[in-house]
C-alpha cells in the first residue's frame, strides 16, 4: 500500500516538474519578447520624438501664419475703405443724403483709427488718403451747414411782424434737426481727425449776423431820418423810429436765441449769441450815438427823445436779459445818452434863465406870456417820461440839477439806491416853476412898472401855471407840499391885484359904534361930517368906476375872472353898510349907487 502511494506521488511530482519546466520556458520566451518590445519602443521613440517636435513647431508657425493673414486682412480692409468710400464722399451729402454721407465718413474714420494703431509704414499712404477724405468730407459738411443756414437767412421786413404782433421766424423742426446733426459731426472727433477745428459757431455767426443786421437796417436809418423836422417844434413821443427799431431788435434777438438754444450745447450759447448779435448791436450803438449827437445839438426841443430812448431800451433789454441773461451791451449803448439826459435838467433851468434875460416884451393885454406857456408845456412833456426821468434824477441826486452835469465828477458813493424818484421829480418840477415865476415877476416889474398891470399879468400867469398843473399829470406827480406852495404864489398874485380894490374899499371905512352907543341913538351929522361923507362917496365912486372899467378891459380866463369876482365881492357888504348908514343923511345926488345897483355891477365882473 505504501509502495502504491509513493508511486502516485512520484507520478504527480513528475507531472508538476514537467509543467514547471514548461512555465519556465514560457517565462523565458516572455522575457525575451519584453526585451524585444522594449528595444522596439526605444527605436520608435527615437524615431517619433523629432517628428512630434517638428509638428509642434509647424503648428505654432501655422497659427502665426493665420494670424498674420488675418492682420493683413484687417489692414487691407481699412485700406480698401479709401476706394470704397471715396466715391460717396466726393459726391457730397446733397447727392447721397446726409445720413449716408455721415455713415461713410464714420467708416473712414474707423479705418483710419485702425491704421494708426497698426503703425505700419506700408499704411502711411492709406492714412494720408483717409485723412484727406475726412478733411474733404468735413469741408463739404461745413459748406452744407453754411448753405442750410443761408437758405433761411434772407432778410425780413420787421414791421410785418411788429404790426401783426407775430414772433420773428425761427428754423423749422426738420431744418433744426439737420443743422444740429451737422454741428454734432463738426464738433466731434471725426472732424478733429481730419486736422480741422470746428467752425460751426463761427459759420453760424457769419451767416446769421448779416441777416439780423440787414433786416434791421431800414429801421436804423429811419431812426436817424425821423429826427429831421420842420420848424422848431418840440419832439413828440413816438415820432422817432427808435421805438420800432428797439422792439424789432428785441424780437429778432429773442428768436435768434431760440435757434441757438436748439442747435448748440448750453456751454456755447452765450458765445454764439454774442458773436451773432454783435454786428447788429454795433449798428444799434452807432445809431444811439448819432441820435445822442443830434439831441445834444437840439437840447431845447429834443431832450425828450433821450428820455424815450432810455425807456425803450431799458424795457426791451430787461426782457431780453430775463431770457438770455445778457444786458451789458445795452447798458453800454445807453451810456452816452444817459449822460446827455442827466445834463438836460440843468439845461432846462439855465435855458429858462436865458429866456428870461432876453425877454423884452410882454403881452400887451397882460395875459399869459409865451415863456410861461412854453415852460409849462415842457414840464407836461417831461411828466410823460416819468419812468426814465425819475431814474435819472435818482442817479443824479436831489438838487444836483442846479449845477452842470459832469460824469467825470459824479460821485457814485453818494448814489442813494433807496431814493424816491417821484419825490425828486416833484422837487425838480417845483424848482422849475419857482424859477419861471422869478423870471416873469422880474420882467413884469421891469417892463410894466405899474402895480395894477403887474398884478394882472402875474395873476394870469400864476393861475395858468396852477391850472396846467392840476389838469395834467403834473398834479399827480407833485406832492401836496409843492402844490400848496404854488397855491400860495397864486394867492400872492391875487393879493397884489386886490390891493387897488382894498384901497377903494378904504373910502367906505367909518367909525363903528358899539351896540350901547347905537341904542342911545345917533346924533345928526354936522355940516363938516356931511361933507366928509360926500367926499367918501365921491372918492369911492371914482375909484370904483375906474377899477370896474379896467377890470372889464383886462383879459382873464373864465376861471380867473370868476375867482377875482369872488374876491372883489367883499366890497358889496362894506358898501351896503356904508350906504345904509348915510343914505338918509345926505342928498341922493351924492349917492350914485344904491345897494342893488352896486351888487349888480359886482355880479357882472
Amino acid at each position: 500500500m505504501k509502495g502504491l502511494r509513493m508511486d502516485e506521488l512520484s507520478a504527480e511530482v513528475e507531472v508538476l516538474e514537467s509543467k514547471l519546466a514548461k512555465t519556465a520556458e514560457l517565462t523565458n520566451k516572455i522575457s525575451l519578447s519584453l526585451k524585444k518590445l522594449s528595444s522596439s519602443a526605444q527605436q520608435v521613440e527615437s524615431a517619433v520624438k523629432p517628428i512630434y517636435s517638428k509638428t509642434q513647431t509647424l503648428t505654432v508657425l501655422s497659427a502665426n501664419i493665420d494670424e498674420t493673414i488675418s492682420a493683413i486682412d484687417r489692414v487691407q480692409q481699412p485700406s480698401d475703405a479709401v476706394s470704397q468710400e471715396e466715391g460717396t464722399i466726393r459726391k457730397g451729402p446733397q447727392k447721397v443724403g446726409l445720413e449716408a454721407y455721415l455713415a461713410s465718413l464714420q467708416r473712414v474714420n474707423e479705418g483710419l483709427t485702425m491704421l494708426k494703431k497698426s503703425n505700419l509704414r506700408s499704411s502711411q499712404k492709406s492714412v494720408q488718403q483717409m485723412t484727406g477724405l475726412l478733411k474733404a468730407g468735413s469741408l463739404q459738411l461745413e459748406e452744407l451747414f453754411r448753405e442750410t443756414l443761408a437758405d433761411d437767412s434772407v432778410p425780413v421786413e420787421p414791421l410785418h411782424y411788429l404790426t401783426k404782433e407775430l414772433p420773428f421766424p425761427t428754423f423749422e423742426a426738420d431744418k433744426t434737426n439737420n443743422l444740429a446733426l451737422l454741428h454734432e459731426f463738426l464738433s466731434s472727433t471725426l472732424a478733429t481727425a481730419s486736422g480741422l477745428q470746428s467752425n460751426a459757431t463761427t459759420i453760424y455767426a457769419e451767416v446769421r449776423g448779416p441777416y439780423i443786421t440787414s433786416s434791421l437796417s431800414t429801421l436804423a436809418l429811419a431812426a436817424i431820418n425821423t429826427t429831421r423836422r420842420n420848424g422848431t417844434s418840440s419832439y413828440e413821443r413816438g415820432s422817432n423810429g427808435i421805438g420800432m427799431y428797439t422792439n424789432s431788435l428785441e424780437g429778432i434777438f429773442d428768436s435768434e436765441y431760440e435757434n441757438i438754444v436748439r442747435l448748440f450745447p448750453s456751454n456755447v450759447w452765450s458765445t454764439v449769441y454774442h458773436g451773432t448779435t454783435e454786428p447788429a448791436m454795433g449798428v444799434f450803438k452807432r445809431t444811439i450815438q448819432d441820435l445822442n449827437t443830434f439831441i445834444s445839438r437840439n437840447m431845447g426841443t429834443d431832450m425828450y427823445l433821450a428820455y424815450e430812448i432810455i425807456e425803450c431800451v431799458q424795457v426791451c433789454s430787461a426782457r431780453l436779459k430775463a431770457k438770455t441773461g445778457e444786458q451789458r451791451e445795452f447798458t453800454e449803448a445807453l451810456k452816452p445818452i444817459r449822460q446827455t439826459a442827466q445834463g438836460s435838467f440843468n439845461f432846462m433851468l439855465e435855458d429858462l434863465k436865458r429866456q428870461g434875460q432876453v425877454l423884452v416884451v410882454l403881452p400887451i393885454d397882460y395875459t399869459v406870456a409865451d415863456i410861461t406857456k412854453d415852460t409849462m408845456a415842457r414840464l407836461q412833456t417831461l411828466a410823460g417820461y416819468q419812468s426814465s426821468v425819475s431814474g435819472l434824477l435818482v442817479a443824479l441826486g436831489d438838487g444836483n440839477w442846479k449845477r452842470p452835469y459832469d460824469p467825470a465828477t459824479t460821485n457814485l458813493s453818494t448814489f442813494d439806491v433807496g431814493a424816491d424818484g417821484s419825490l425828486l421829480l416833484s422837487h425838480f418840477l417845483l424848482e422849475v416853476v419857482d424859477q419861471l415865476i422869478t423870471e416873469i415877476e422880474g420882467k413884469a416889474h421891469a417892463i410894466l412898472k405899474k402895480k395894477g398891470t403887474i398884478a394882472v399879468f402875474m395873476t394870469n400867469n400864476v393861475a395858468y401855471i396852477e391850472a396846467t398843473i392840476r389838469r395834467s399829470d403834473l398834479g399827480k406827480i407833485m406832492t401836496s407840499t409843492a402844490l400848496s406852495k404854488i397855491e400860495k404864489w397864486r394867492k400872492d398874485a391875487v393879493k397884489l391885484y386886490m390891493e387897488a380894490w382894498k384901497e377903494c374899499a378904504a373910502y367906505l371905512m367909518d367909525v363903528t359904534y358899539t351896540s350901547k352907543q347905537a341904542s342911545q341913538g345917533s346924533k345928526p351929522l354936522s355940516g363938516k361930517e356931511k361933507e366928509g361923507v360926500k367926499e367918501k362917496f365921491k372918492n369911492f365912486n371914482n375909484a370904483f368906476e375906474d377899477l370896474v372899467q379896467k377890470h372889464k378891459s383886462y383879459t382873464f380866463e373864465k376861471e380867473v375872472r370868476t375867482m377875482l369876482a369872488k374876491e372883489i365881492g367883499f366890497v358889496g357888504p362894506l358898501y351896503g353898510r356904508f350906504y345904509d348908514k348915510y343914505k338918509d343923511s345926505i342928498s341922493p345926488k351924492h349917492v350914485k349907487y344904491d345897494r342893488q345897483a352896486l351888487d349888480t355891477i359886482l355880479a357882472q365882473l
